[in-house]
């Protein structure tokens, strides 16, 4: 029922970070990184994190975790992710929590990924909604519930988004669910993605088109 993680520094996510001279140097440090000048690439978003650009806090992680401008480093790209994600960062959230769910560089705790995962649902990233949804299914760090793990997957299943991974776990848990529990956890999740997704619409295009 799961997705695979796909890492990387997307150019369309720069959009999210923050303004002026920390935007900029983030644009010039991705787009060092896709030409493979790694040096360039991290001192241009070291300068942006330094600045206080969650975004590149977010891609320090991702450049950190992939061991593509060095020595893969979990230790540092976590620490680059909690700053991100304590910043603002729904992108750092998410990557938080798949590290925590992982237990890749540090103890697995599943706790710590659905609370990571929840702040960057709440904030459009519909990658996390559905993975905390499956949390919700197997009662690992929450207490077990199809109806509210089929709450969380829902807003994915929009039309506005319809990813693959949330339709095809969507599909699945509403055969486990009865009738009445299908229309309530429906109803539940409308409401996520009301509050949650419809709201914060410029983070699910970005993730879109970033998947793209």
């Amino acid at each position: 029922m799961r997705g695979i993680l796909r890492m990387g520094i997307l150019s369309a996510l720069i959009s999210l970070g923050g303004g002026g001279q920390a935007m900029s140097d983030t644009a010039k440090g991705i787009a060092a990184y896709q030409r493979g000048d790694y040096p360039r690439a991290m001192k241009e978003l070291q300068a942006s994190a330094d600045k206080g650009d969650e975004q590149a806090y977010y891609n320090l992680g991702v450049a950190y975790a992939e061991g593509k401008a060095g020595p893969r480093d979990m230790a540092k790209a976590i620490a680059a992710y909690r700053k991100g994600a304590e910043g603002g960062s729904p992108l750092a959230a998410f990557s938080l929590g798949q590290v925590y769910r992982k237990g890749d560089g540090t103890e697995r705790d599943y706790s710590e990924a659905a609370k990571w995962y929840e702040i960057a649902a709440k904030h459009g990233d519909y990658r996390a909604s559905n993975e905390l949804g499956l949390l919700y299914v197997e009662g690992k760090g929450v207490e077990k519930s199809l109806i509210e793990g089929f709450a969380w997957i829902y807003p994915a299943t929009h039309a506005s988004i319809m990813d693959d991974n949330a339709l095809k776990n969507a599909m699945q848990l509403a055969s486990m669910l009865t009738k009445a529990q299908l229309d309530e956890a429906q109803t539940k999740g409308r409401a996520y993605f009301d509050e949650y997704f419809e709201p914060n619409s410029e983070t699910v295009n970005a993730i879109l088109e970033g998947q793209r």
